[in-house]
């Protein structure tokens, strides 16, 4: 393995900025949309968009990720959210909430595409440091939500919603001019092989399914997947809990929880992954199964626990068990060869945004304030159950072959 290449803080820093104008973005669309209607199904159907695009950007990915230019890939995701919101944010004030959904679905796109070629090319980026830089975007992330998430209740009163949307803009700006300005290598040098008459209507490499079973990290594709149905749990469920426990300010409980959850994510990213780079490196899989049990066990205890203090500290375990998961989960897919990386990161981001989206639906339709908790404790025991499961069946095959024959 190579060292780091040089540029990748400034490029870093960069994506954090970009990650907190979608923070941004994630909370004052949703409020955009909430003041223009009053409708909690319109409200509701910006994060349909959102994770719909994601899963067209996966499915993207999925098709052609094996042979595309990764660098011009991600600077046309910045250059497309950038692009949209310069739109909405200029467009008169009548046109603005039909042309937020296109935009809402751009971004998901967007970001997709942008998340699952990054994973793909960071073990180029990072040289040695694999582990190192996958803890550092989480940490970088957890920090661009927090600042994100708590900026949209200052920012909105003094730029209105037409200087947010330009100020996000700006963020995506600012991404794809460092690309550019960087040139960064993303690919490994030897060249990838494109089958003859790949292209347009044809898909590039082979079937991904086939590829993760071989590899051995099916099982924890299929454990994502559960552990983003479960998700949506909470983020229905949070509002519906604040409104309970604090009817005069409901947002303000589930921005709280959500803000010490993203300092979770700072945390484990800055702090304990560090302490940890022996287990994770010998042993992702297994790390990231324990991570998702703990994460899920953390939101659990929010929905469960009383008082504010063991809430707080519930969400703050999620964080931790959400960064842990994620860094873990990127470095086991990361081992693969890197002609496969990006085709198996897209059809992660499928999986994923899919699992979301079939959560959000699921329990928009049965979730009543009275089952919040029960609900989520339903939804997150399915992934609790999966990962105890691979755990133990895991050690147990270990068992098997380190026993002389």
């Amino acid at each position: 393995m190579t060292a780091a290449r040089p540029g990748l803080a400034v490029f870093l820093a960069a994506k954090a900025a970009s990650d907190t104008g979608y923070a941004l973005d994630f909370v004052c669309m949703s409020v955009f949309v909430w003041e223009r209607t009053g409708s909690a199904l319109a409200t509701g159907l910006v994060s349909v968009a959102l994770y719909a695009g994601a899963i067209l950007g996966g499915q993207a990915g999925n098709r052609y990720g094996r042979a595309w230019n990764r660098r011009g890939v991600m600077i046309g995701a910045d250059a497309v959210r950038m692009t949209v919101l310069v739109l909405l944010a200029v467009l008169p004030a009548g046109a603005q909430l039909a042309w937020l959904y296109p935009v809402v679905f751009f971004l998901g796109v967007g970001r997709s595409v942008f998340e699952a070629t990054l994973s793909a090319a960071t073990p180029v980026l990072a040289g040695d440091r694999v582990q190192a830089v996958n803890s550092l975007l989480a940490g970088l992330k957890g920090i661009a939500f927090v600042v994100g998430m708590g900026a949209a209740t200052v920012v909105v009163p003094v730029l209105g919603f037409r200087g947010v949307f330009a100020l996000d803009a700006g963020t995506y700006a600012l991404s794809g001019m460092v690309l550019i300005a960087l040139r960064l290598p993303l690919r490994e040098a030897a060249a990838v092989p494109v089958p003859a008459g790949a292209g347009a209507g044809r898909d590039v490499g082979r079937p991904t399914w086939p590829l993760l079973v071989l590899t051995g990290v099916a099982s924890l594709v299929v454990l994502r997947g559960f552990d983003a149905f479960g998700s949506a749990s909470q983020q229905v469920g949070l509002p519906i809990l604040g409104s309970r426990l604090r009817p005069d300010e409901p947002a303000l409980f589930a921005g709280t929880m959500w803000s010490v959850w993203a300092i979770g994510l700072f945390v484990a990213g800055f702090v304990l992954r560090p302490m940890a780079n022996q287990i994770v490196a010998r042993a992702p899989a297994m790390v990231f199964c324990l991570s998702t049990i703990v994460m899920s066990l953390g939101f659990i205890g929010v929905f469960w626990l009383p008082g504010w203090w063991p809430r707080l500290l519930a969400a703050l375990v999620a964080g931790v068990g959400d960064a842990f998961s994620e860094i873990t989960f990127k470095q086991a897919l990361q081992q693969l060869p890197d002609e496969e990386r990006g085709q198996a990161f897209g059809f992660c981001q499928i999986v994923v945004n899919g699992g979301l989206m079939a959560g959000l639906a699921v329990t928009s339709v049965v979730l009543t304030p009275d089952l919040a908790a029960r609900w989520v404790l339903l939804l997150h025991g399915l992934p609790i159950l999966l990962a105890g499961w691979l755990v133990l069946t895991s050690r147990r095959s270990r068992r098997v072959q380190e026993q002389p024959s």
